[in-house]
């Protein structure tokens, strides 16, 4: 198996514990990026991955670089601007009643200069089992819209499968233009990921939770859709739980429960565990997989889920409780 994606890394800045950043004397500094994170957990998972971005050819940018090879994920294809910066975000993390808050500074970022023709789609789609994309990286410009729509038409061409996560971003476009730009993607896309809130504030569908993917199924004609869905009694704790639409059936797992600590890139996560039980050919094991690396990564602190196919296993059998000695 092997996967390609591509998308923006940034660097995460956090007060530490539940500080607010006018009183923070100090950050946390960790890598970020929703391609990416999805990236390192898959290859966590043994699968082959290579990541594609463009990073600035600074320190900063070889940190990125750096830290996500260190997991195994082929960096080698990122492109250096010399001429550029690295996209910041900063995460306020909320305890009720005050909620989580991020705030970006990623303008004019490395990746948002992407254009159409800076990679060779049929090279680093040889063999590939999958391509993997968000609708994040169409909304950091007019170009990377253009080069984002340039890579799955390619993939589509190929024959190489297309997952794809709307990933709506407030702070990035309006709901009215990223209808208008992701909607036409959607006949290139044989997986898609969609959240209900996405579904309701880009796709203009609404419905029950239970038959999102079901109505979004219906009205695209791709073939399998996915839609993660949790329920929270409370702010501290949860189940994950999927449903899963294709034209002959409907699935819906049984869930997986978790513990908040740092609930940012469990979705990344949830992509990573339902594209690698995909892989297999499984939607029973993708949706397993999918609501276990999900839970898991509620429980770890940062973007990024540290994880093992050894983790995995336990989850699927039951997860542990207690102290493991």
């Amino acid at each position: 198996m092997r996967v390609v994606t591509f998308g923006e890394a940034m660097l995460r800045l956090s007060p530490p514990g539940f500080q607010r950043l006018a009183q923070a004397q100090q950050l946390q500094v960790s890598i970020a990026g929703t391609e990416s994170n999805t990236a390192v957990a898959l290859a966590q998972l043994g699968v082959a991955v290579t990541w594609l971005s463009r990073l600035p050819d600074n320190p900063l940018g070889h940190l990125v670089a750096q830290q996500i090879r260190a997991f195994g994920v082929d960096v080698e294809q990122v492109i250096w601007d010399a001429d550029s910066r690295l996209g910041l975000y900063f995460v306020e993390t909320g305890v009720a009643p005050r909620p989580t808050r991020v705030w970006y500074d990623r303008r004019g970022s490395a990746m948002s200069r992407w254009r159409p023709g800076e990679w060779d789609w049929c090279r680093l789609l040889q063999g590939a089992s999958l391509l993997h994309a968000t609708g994040i990286t169409p909304a950091l410009s007019a170009s990377c819209l253009e080069a984002t729509r340039e890579a799955l038409q390619r993939a589509h061409e190929m024959g190489v499968p297309v997952s794809f996560d709307i990933n709506y971003r407030s702070l990035l476009w309006s709901p009215e233009e990223a209808r208008a730009a992701l909607e036409p993607l959607l006949s290139l896309v044989q997986v898609l990921f969609v959240s209900p809130s996405d579904a309701r504030t880009v796709l203009d569908v609404e419905a029950p939770e239970e038959q999102v993917a079901q109505q979004v199924q219906r009205r695209y004609g791709i073939p399998t859709v996915v839609t993660p869905l949790r329920d929270q009694p409370s702010a501290t704790q949860g189940r994950r739980y999927s449903v899963v639409a294709t034209a002959e059936r409907v699935w819906r797992s049984s869930g997986c429960p978790f513990e908040v600590v740092d609930p940012i890139g469990s979705g990344d996560a949830y992509n990573a565990g339902f594209l690698y039980g995909y892989l297999h050919g499984d939607i029973d094991l993708a949706m397993r997989c999918a609501d276990a690396l999900s839970a898991l990564k509620h429980t770890v602190p940062g973007d990024v889920l540290y994880t093992s196919r050894e983790d995995l296993q336990q989850l699927l059998q039951g997860a542990s409780q207690g102290i493991v000695r």
